[in-house]
Protein backbone atom coordinates (compact mmCIF):
# COMPACT_ATOMS: atom_id res chain seq x y z
CA UNK A 1 0.00 0.00 0.00
CA UNK A 2 2.83 2.39 0.93
CA UNK A 3 4.51 1.68 -2.40
CA UNK A 4 1.30 2.60 -4.24
CA UNK A 5 1.05 5.92 -2.33
CA UNK A 6 4.72 6.69 -3.06
CA UNK A 7 4.27 6.03 -6.78
CA UNK A 8 1.14 8.23 -6.79
CA UNK A 9 2.99 11.14 -5.12
CA UNK A 10 5.93 10.86 -7.53
CA UNK A 11 3.52 10.81 -10.47
CA UNK A 12 1.77 13.94 -9.19
CA UNK A 13 5.12 15.74 -8.87
CA UNK A 14 6.09 14.70 -12.39
CA UNK A 15 2.79 15.93 -13.82
CA UNK A 16 3.13 19.23 -11.94
CA UNK A 17 6.64 19.80 -13.29
CA UNK A 18 5.52 18.90 -16.79
CA UNK A 19 2.67 21.40 -16.55
CA UNK A 20 5.02 24.17 -15.46
CA UNK A 21 7.44 23.42 -18.26
CA UNK A 22 4.69 23.61 -20.86
CA UNK A 23 4.05 27.17 -19.71
CA UNK A 24 7.74 27.95 -20.26
CA UNK A 25 8.40 26.24 -23.54
CA UNK A 26 12.08 26.39 -24.40
CA UNK A 27 13.28 27.32 -20.91
CA UNK A 28 15.36 24.55 -19.35
CA UNK A 29 16.00 25.99 -15.89
CA UNK A 30 14.04 28.54 -13.91
CA UNK A 31 13.40 29.51 -10.32
CA UNK A 32 9.87 29.59 -8.89
CA UNK A 33 9.29 32.81 -6.93
CA UNK A 34 6.41 34.66 -5.33
CA UNK A 35 6.89 38.44 -5.76
CA UNK A 36 6.40 40.34 -2.51
CA UNK A 37 4.57 43.60 -3.17
CA UNK A 38 5.77 46.38 -0.89
CA UNK A 39 3.34 49.10 0.15
CA UNK A 40 4.24 52.56 -1.06
CA UNK A 41 2.48 55.70 0.15
CA UNK A 42 1.43 57.79 -2.83
CA UNK A 43 0.54 61.46 -2.73
CA UNK A 44 -2.65 60.71 -4.59
CA UNK A 45 -3.85 57.97 -2.21
CA UNK A 46 -6.27 60.42 -0.60
CA UNK A 47 -7.70 61.28 -4.00
CA UNK A 48 -8.29 57.71 -5.22
CA UNK A 49 -12.01 58.09 -4.66
CA UNK A 50 -12.04 60.98 -7.16
CA UNK A 51 -10.22 59.21 -9.99
CA UNK A 52 -9.49 55.52 -9.52
CA UNK A 53 -6.70 54.05 -11.63
CA UNK A 54 -5.93 50.38 -11.99
CA UNK A 55 -2.14 50.68 -12.05
CA UNK A 56 -0.08 52.78 -9.64
CA UNK A 57 2.47 55.27 -10.94
CA UNK A 58 5.12 53.57 -8.81
CA UNK A 59 5.49 49.98 -7.63
CA UNK A 60 7.93 48.13 -5.41
CA UNK A 61 8.47 44.39 -5.26
CA UNK A 62 10.76 42.05 -3.43
CA UNK A 63 11.83 39.31 -5.87
CA UNK A 64 14.23 36.43 -5.38
CA UNK A 65 16.89 36.00 -8.03
CA UNK A 66 19.42 33.22 -7.68
CA UNK A 67 18.22 32.62 -4.13
CA UNK A 68 18.62 36.22 -2.92
CA UNK A 69 15.88 38.83 -2.66
CA UNK A 70 16.27 42.11 -4.52
CA UNK A 71 14.01 45.15 -4.20
CA UNK A 72 12.63 46.23 -7.56
CA UNK A 73 11.58 49.89 -7.87
CA UNK A 74 9.28 50.56 -10.84
CA UNK A 75 7.97 53.78 -12.39
CA UNK A 76 5.22 53.85 -14.99
CA UNK A 77 6.63 54.69 -18.42
CA UNK A 78 5.09 58.08 -19.16
CA UNK A 79 6.77 58.19 -22.59
CA UNK A 80 5.44 54.86 -23.87
CA UNK A 81 2.66 56.37 -26.03
CA UNK A 82 2.69 59.61 -27.98
CA UNK A 83 -0.12 62.09 -27.36
CA UNK A 84 -1.72 61.36 -30.73
CA UNK A 85 -1.30 57.58 -30.57
CA UNK A 86 -3.57 55.66 -32.95
CA UNK A 87 -4.35 52.04 -33.77
CA UNK A 88 -5.26 50.74 -37.21
CA UNK A 89 -6.75 47.36 -38.12
CA UNK A 90 -8.70 46.16 -41.16
CA UNK A 91 -12.11 44.61 -41.64
CA UNK A 92 -12.57 41.37 -43.55
CA UNK A 93 -13.38 43.33 -46.71
CA UNK A 94 -10.23 45.46 -46.38
CA UNK A 95 -11.73 48.60 -44.87
CA UNK A 96 -9.24 50.56 -42.78
CA UNK A 97 -10.38 51.10 -39.18
CA UNK A 98 -8.37 53.67 -37.23
CA UNK A 99 -9.08 54.64 -33.64
CA UNK A 100 -7.46 57.04 -31.18
CA UNK A 101 -7.69 55.21 -27.85
CA UNK A 102 -7.11 57.49 -24.88
CA UNK A 103 -4.93 55.14 -22.88
CA UNK A 104 -4.36 57.12 -19.69
CA UNK A 105 -3.64 54.06 -17.59
CA UNK A 106 -1.33 51.20 -18.59
CA UNK A 107 0.82 48.56 -16.92
CA UNK A 108 4.26 49.13 -18.47
CA UNK A 109 7.07 50.16 -16.16
CA UNK A 110 10.77 50.87 -16.11
CA UNK A 111 12.97 50.89 -13.06
CA UNK A 112 15.98 49.71 -11.12
CA UNK A 113 17.17 47.48 -8.28
CA UNK A 114 17.54 49.14 -4.90
CA UNK A 115 21.14 50.06 -3.95
CA UNK A 116 22.49 49.10 -7.38
CA UNK A 117 23.57 52.08 -9.45
CA UNK A 118 23.92 50.26 -12.78
CA UNK A 119 20.76 48.14 -12.53
CA UNK A 120 17.73 48.40 -14.79
CA UNK A 121 14.29 46.90 -15.34
CA UNK A 122 11.57 46.79 -17.99
CA UNK A 123 8.38 45.21 -16.65
CA UNK A 124 4.78 44.64 -17.72
CA UNK A 125 2.51 44.34 -14.67
CA UNK A 126 -0.83 43.55 -16.33
CA UNK A 127 -1.56 40.02 -15.07
CA UNK A 128 1.47 39.28 -13.01
CA UNK A 129 4.99 40.52 -13.69
CA UNK A 130 6.59 39.92 -17.06
CA UNK A 131 9.80 41.38 -18.42
CA UNK A 132 13.44 41.95 -17.69
CA UNK A 133 15.68 43.14 -14.87
CA UNK A 134 19.41 43.28 -14.27
CA UNK A 135 21.09 42.87 -10.91
CA UNK A 136 24.79 42.58 -10.06
CA UNK A 137 25.70 42.32 -13.72
CA UNK A 138 23.36 39.40 -14.35
CA UNK A 139 20.30 39.73 -16.60
CA UNK A 140 17.08 37.92 -15.68
CA UNK A 141 13.69 37.41 -17.27
CA UNK A 142 10.53 37.03 -15.23
CA UNK A 143 7.11 35.82 -16.31
CA UNK A 144 3.94 34.80 -14.48
CA UNK A 145 2.77 31.23 -14.12
CA UNK A 146 -0.62 32.46 -12.89
CA UNK A 147 -2.82 35.50 -13.47
CA UNK A 148 -1.74 37.98 -10.78
CA UNK A 149 1.37 39.39 -9.11
CA UNK A 150 0.64 37.22 -6.06
CA UNK A 151 0.85 33.94 -8.00
CA UNK A 152 3.89 31.89 -8.90
CA UNK A 153 6.43 33.42 -11.28
CA UNK A 154 9.40 32.00 -13.13
CA UNK A 155 12.75 33.83 -12.97
CA UNK A 156 15.52 32.67 -15.28
CA UNK A 157 18.54 33.70 -17.28
CA UNK A 158 17.81 34.08 -20.98
CA UNK A 159 19.31 31.17 -22.93
CA UNK A 160 18.56 30.27 -26.54
CA UNK A 161 19.92 27.11 -28.12
CA UNK A 162 18.68 28.04 -31.57
CA UNK A 163 21.11 28.49 -34.50
CA UNK A 164 23.06 31.76 -34.76
CA UNK A 165 20.95 34.73 -35.83
CA UNK A 166 22.30 37.88 -37.42
CA UNK A 167 21.47 41.35 -38.64
CA UNK A 168 21.57 41.57 -42.43
CA UNK A 169 23.33 44.95 -42.51
CA UNK A 170 26.95 44.74 -43.63
CA UNK A 171 29.44 47.23 -42.17
CA UNK A 172 30.96 49.76 -44.51
CA UNK A 173 33.85 52.13 -43.86
CA UNK A 174 33.02 54.71 -41.18
CA UNK A 175 36.28 56.64 -41.15
CA UNK A 176 36.21 60.31 -42.08
CA UNK A 177 38.90 61.79 -44.29
CA UNK A 178 41.09 64.03 -42.13
CA UNK A 179 41.11 66.72 -44.81
CA UNK A 180 37.34 66.77 -45.03
CA UNK A 181 35.54 69.86 -43.66
CA UNK A 182 33.27 67.41 -41.87
CA UNK A 183 36.23 66.51 -39.63
CA UNK A 184 36.23 69.98 -38.08
CA UNK A 185 32.59 69.40 -37.16
CA UNK A 186 33.53 66.28 -35.22
CA UNK A 187 36.25 68.19 -33.35
CA UNK A 188 33.69 70.78 -32.29
CA UNK A 189 31.86 68.15 -30.23
CA UNK A 190 34.13 69.07 -27.32
CA UNK A 191 32.64 72.54 -27.08
CA UNK A 192 30.16 73.24 -24.26
CA UNK A 193 27.43 74.00 -26.80
CA UNK A 194 27.81 70.68 -28.57
CA UNK A 195 27.97 68.76 -25.32
CA UNK A 196 24.75 70.46 -24.27
CA UNK A 197 23.10 69.47 -27.55
CA UNK A 198 24.11 65.83 -27.18
CA UNK A 199 22.81 65.73 -23.60
CA UNK A 200 19.50 67.41 -24.48
CA UNK A 201 16.41 65.18 -24.45
CA UNK A 202 15.29 63.98 -27.85
CA UNK A 203 12.03 62.28 -28.79
CA UNK A 204 11.61 59.59 -31.43
CA UNK A 205 8.05 58.73 -32.42
CA UNK A 206 7.97 55.23 -33.89
CA UNK A 207 5.15 53.57 -35.83
CA UNK A 208 5.06 49.78 -35.52
CA UNK A 209 3.36 47.50 -38.06
CA UNK A 210 2.58 43.84 -37.35
CA UNK A 211 2.08 41.92 -40.57
CA UNK A 212 -0.58 39.30 -41.28
CA UNK A 213 1.66 36.35 -40.40
CA UNK A 214 2.32 37.98 -37.02
CA UNK A 215 -1.42 38.45 -36.48
CA UNK A 216 -2.10 34.80 -37.29
CA UNK A 217 0.81 33.64 -35.14
CA UNK A 218 -0.95 35.03 -32.06
CA UNK A 219 -4.29 33.44 -32.92
CA UNK A 220 -5.69 36.57 -34.57
CA UNK A 221 -5.86 38.28 -31.17
CA UNK A 222 -5.32 42.03 -31.53
CA UNK A 223 -4.92 42.49 -27.78
CA UNK A 224 -2.12 39.91 -27.59
CA UNK A 225 -0.23 41.59 -30.44
CA UNK A 226 -0.77 45.01 -28.82
CA UNK A 227 0.61 43.84 -25.48
CA UNK A 228 3.65 42.33 -27.18
CA UNK A 229 4.41 45.53 -29.10
CA UNK A 230 3.95 47.68 -25.97
CA UNK A 231 6.43 45.44 -24.14
CA UNK A 232 8.93 45.72 -26.98
CA UNK A 233 8.77 49.53 -27.08
CA UNK A 234 8.93 49.70 -23.29
CA UNK A 235 12.24 47.79 -23.36
CA UNK A 236 13.60 49.96 -26.18
CA UNK A 237 13.01 53.01 -23.97
CA UNK A 238 15.31 51.61 -21.29
CA UNK A 239 18.02 51.14 -23.93
CA UNK A 240 17.86 54.56 -25.59
CA UNK A 241 17.83 56.58 -22.39
CA UNK A 242 21.61 56.10 -22.48
CA UNK A 243 21.75 58.51 -25.44
CA UNK A 244 18.97 60.78 -24.14
CA UNK A 245 16.36 59.56 -26.62
CA UNK A 246 12.82 58.80 -25.47
CA UNK A 247 11.04 56.41 -27.83
CA UNK A 248 7.25 56.85 -27.97
CA UNK A 249 4.84 54.63 -29.88
CA UNK A 250 2.86 56.99 -32.11
CA UNK A 251 0.92 54.28 -33.90
CA UNK A 252 0.28 50.56 -34.07
CA UNK A 253 -1.04 48.96 -37.22
CA UNK A 254 -2.00 45.30 -37.52
CA UNK A 255 -2.62 43.89 -40.99
CA UNK A 256 -5.58 41.79 -39.93
CA UNK A 257 -6.89 40.97 -43.42
CA UNK A 258 -3.77 40.78 -45.59
CA UNK A 259 -0.40 42.45 -46.04
CA UNK A 260 -0.42 45.95 -47.55
CA UNK A 261 2.83 45.47 -49.43
CA UNK A 262 4.71 42.49 -50.79
CA UNK A 263 6.52 40.63 -48.00
CA UNK A 264 8.61 37.49 -48.17
CA UNK A 265 11.47 35.70 -46.38
CA UNK A 266 13.89 37.74 -48.52
CA UNK A 267 14.86 40.51 -46.08
CA UNK A 268 16.17 42.98 -48.65
CA UNK A 269 13.06 43.08 -50.82
CA UNK A 270 10.79 43.10 -47.75
CA UNK A 271 12.57 46.14 -46.30
CA UNK A 272 12.50 47.87 -49.68
CA UNK A 273 8.77 47.25 -50.17
CA UNK A 274 7.91 48.23 -46.60
CA UNK A 275 9.82 51.51 -46.81
CA UNK A 276 8.11 52.36 -50.11
CA UNK A 277 4.70 51.60 -48.55
CA UNK A 278 5.53 53.89 -45.63
CA UNK A 279 6.38 56.74 -47.98
CA UNK A 280 3.50 56.30 -50.43
CA UNK A 281 0.74 55.31 -48.00
CA UNK A 282 1.45 55.62 -44.29
CA UNK A 283 3.00 59.10 -44.19
CA UNK A 284 0.04 60.53 -46.08
CA UNK A 285 -2.26 59.64 -43.18
CA UNK A 286 -0.01 59.41 -40.12
CA UNK A 287 3.17 61.28 -39.34
CA UNK A 288 6.03 59.36 -37.74
CA UNK A 289 9.79 59.67 -37.33
CA UNK A 290 10.49 56.00 -37.93
CA UNK A 291 8.58 52.84 -38.85
CA UNK A 292 9.39 49.26 -37.88
CA UNK A 293 7.77 46.14 -39.32
CA UNK A 294 7.50 43.03 -37.15
CA UNK A 295 6.98 39.99 -39.32
CA UNK A 296 6.05 36.41 -38.60
CA UNK A 297 7.99 35.31 -41.70
CA UNK A 298 11.11 33.26 -41.08
CA UNK A 299 13.66 35.41 -42.91
CA UNK A 300 16.17 33.70 -45.17
CA UNK A 301 19.43 32.44 -43.76
CA UNK A 302 20.40 33.65 -40.31
CA UNK A 303 18.95 37.14 -40.76
CA UNK A 304 16.40 38.35 -38.19
CA UNK A 305 16.53 42.09 -38.85
CA UNK A 306 17.49 44.71 -41.40
CA UNK A 307 17.46 48.51 -41.57
CA UNK A 308 18.76 51.46 -43.55
CA UNK A 309 21.80 53.22 -42.08
CA UNK A 310 21.87 56.93 -41.13
CA UNK A 311 18.28 57.38 -42.21
CA UNK A 312 16.28 58.63 -39.23
CA UNK A 313 13.71 61.30 -40.21
CA UNK A 314 13.90 60.35 -43.90
CA UNK A 315 10.49 59.91 -45.52
CA UNK A 316 11.78 57.02 -47.60
CA UNK A 317 14.46 55.27 -45.58
CA UNK A 318 13.66 55.72 -41.88
CA UNK A 319 12.55 52.11 -41.52
CA UNK A 320 13.53 48.65 -40.40
CA UNK A 321 12.16 45.11 -40.34
CA UNK A 322 12.35 42.59 -37.51
CA UNK A 323 11.51 38.91 -37.42
CA UNK A 324 9.48 37.86 -34.38
CA UNK A 325 12.23 35.36 -33.63
CA UNK A 326 11.78 34.64 -29.93
CA UNK A 327 8.93 33.71 -27.61
CA UNK A 328 10.22 36.45 -25.30
CA UNK A 329 9.31 39.99 -26.32
CA UNK A 330 12.42 41.43 -24.64
CA UNK A 331 14.69 39.50 -27.02
CA UNK A 332 12.70 40.84 -29.99
CA UNK A 333 12.88 44.31 -28.43
CA UNK A 334 16.67 44.07 -28.36
CA UNK A 335 16.63 43.29 -32.10
CA UNK A 336 14.39 46.29 -32.82
CA UNK A 337 16.68 48.50 -30.71
CA UNK A 338 19.58 47.21 -32.84
CA UNK A 339 17.89 48.01 -36.16
CA UNK A 340 16.90 51.47 -34.91
CA UNK A 341 20.55 51.91 -34.00
CA UNK A 342 21.40 51.54 -37.69
CA UNK A 343 18.76 54.18 -38.52
CA UNK A 344 20.54 56.43 -35.98
CA UNK A 345 23.96 56.02 -37.59
CA UNK A 346 25.44 53.10 -35.67
CA UNK A 347 27.36 50.31 -37.38
CA UNK A 348 28.09 46.84 -36.04
CA UNK A 349 30.51 46.40 -33.18
CA UNK A 350 33.98 45.13 -34.01
CA UNK A 351 36.71 43.58 -31.86
CA UNK A 352 38.13 47.07 -31.28
CA UNK A 353 34.95 48.32 -29.58
CA UNK A 354 34.75 48.54 -25.80
CA UNK A 355 31.61 47.02 -24.30
CA UNK A 356 30.95 47.27 -20.56
CA UNK A 357 28.78 44.19 -20.80
CA UNK A 358 29.38 40.73 -22.23
CA UNK A 359 27.36 41.71 -25.32
CA UNK A 360 26.31 45.15 -26.56
CA UNK A 361 23.29 46.25 -28.62
CA UNK A 362 25.09 46.59 -31.96
CA UNK A 363 26.69 43.14 -32.04
CA UNK A 364 26.03 41.56 -35.44
CA UNK A 365 24.93 38.22 -33.99
CA UNK A 366 22.25 37.29 -31.47
CA UNK A 367 23.67 35.41 -28.49
CA UNK A 368 22.13 33.82 -25.43
CA UNK A 369 22.55 37.16 -23.62
CA UNK A 370 20.05 39.97 -24.14
CA UNK A 371 22.08 43.17 -24.72
CA UNK A 372 21.10 46.48 -23.14
CA UNK A 373 24.10 48.78 -23.51
CA UNK A 374 25.85 50.53 -26.37
CA UNK A 375 29.55 50.01 -27.03
CA UNK A 376 32.12 52.79 -27.27
CA UNK A 377 31.94 52.54 -31.09
CA UNK A 378 28.14 52.86 -31.12
CA UNK A 379 28.25 55.95 -28.91
CA UNK A 380 30.91 57.49 -31.14
CA UNK A 381 28.96 56.68 -34.32
CA UNK A 382 25.81 58.14 -32.80
CA UNK A 383 27.56 61.32 -31.68
CA UNK A 384 29.11 61.88 -35.10
CA UNK A 385 25.81 61.30 -36.87
CA UNK A 386 23.88 63.61 -34.55
CA UNK A 387 26.40 66.45 -34.81
CA UNK A 388 26.83 66.05 -38.57
CA UNK A 389 23.22 65.63 -39.68
CA UNK A 390 21.22 66.88 -36.68
CA UNK A 391 17.99 65.10 -37.69
CA UNK A 392 15.25 67.62 -37.05
CA UNK A 393 12.45 65.14 -36.26
CA UNK A 394 14.04 64.31 -32.90
CA UNK A 395 13.26 67.76 -31.54
CA UNK A 396 10.29 70.09 -31.86
CA UNK A 397 12.47 73.18 -31.58
CA UNK A 398 13.24 73.85 -35.24
CA UNK A 399 14.59 77.37 -34.62
CA UNK A 400 17.00 76.03 -32.06
CA UNK A 401 18.12 73.38 -34.54
CA UNK A 402 18.94 76.00 -37.13
CA UNK A 403 21.10 77.77 -34.57
CA UNK A 404 22.87 74.50 -33.75
CA UNK A 405 23.55 73.89 -37.44
CA UNK A 406 25.09 77.34 -37.96
CA UNK A 407 27.27 76.82 -34.91
CA UNK A 408 28.41 73.43 -36.17
CA UNK A 409 29.27 74.50 -39.67
CA UNK A 410 31.62 77.37 -38.71
CA UNK A 411 31.23 78.59 -42.26
CA UNK A 412 32.91 75.47 -43.68
CA UNK A 413 29.81 74.25 -45.49
CA UNK A 414 27.01 76.15 -47.16
CA UNK A 415 24.50 73.62 -45.84
CA UNK A 416 24.55 70.40 -43.84
CA UNK A 417 25.11 67.11 -45.57
CA UNK A 418 21.99 65.07 -46.25
CA UNK A 419 21.53 61.87 -44.24
CA UNK A 420 22.88 58.72 -45.80
CA UNK A 421 19.79 57.34 -47.50
CA UNK A 422 20.32 54.20 -49.43
CA UNK A 423 21.48 50.67 -49.63
CA UNK A 424 23.19 48.21 -51.89
CA UNK A 425 23.09 44.51 -52.57
CA UNK A 426 25.86 42.50 -50.95
CA UNK A 427 25.96 38.70 -50.61
CA UNK A 428 22.22 38.55 -51.02
CA UNK A 429 21.36 41.10 -48.34
CA UNK A 430 20.92 44.83 -48.13
CA UNK A 431 23.48 46.78 -46.19
CA UNK A 432 25.71 49.80 -45.99
CA UNK A 433 24.71 53.27 -47.11
CA UNK A 434 24.91 55.53 -50.12
CA UNK A 435 24.97 59.32 -49.88
CA UNK A 436 22.40 60.72 -52.27
CA UNK A 437 23.27 63.87 -54.22
CA UNK A 438 21.59 67.10 -53.20
CA UNK A 439 18.36 67.87 -54.97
Amino acid sequence: MNNVILIFVVLLCFLHQGSARKKLLGVEQYEIVYPRKLHTVHKRDAERSKEETKYDDTLEYGIKANGEEVILHLQKNKHLLAGDYTETVYSDDGQQITTSPQIKDHCYYEGYIQDEADSTASIRACKGLSGYFETRGQKYLIEPLGTSDRDKHAVYEFVEDNPIKTCGVVNSSWEVNASSPINSIFKSSNSPEMKAYLKAKKYLEVYVVADNTMYKKYNKDVNTVRQRVFGIVNFINTVYKAVNIYVALIGLEIWTDNDKCSLSPIAGSTLDNFSKWRNSDLLKRKRNDNAQLITGHDLEGTTIGLAFIKSICSDVYSAGIIQDHSRNEIAVGATMAHEMGHNLGMSHDTKDCMCHSRVCIMTDTVSSIIPKKFSSCSLQDFEKYMLNDMPKCLTNEWTSLQQWRRLLLHGNLSHPRKPAQGCFWTTGYWGGSVLLPDE
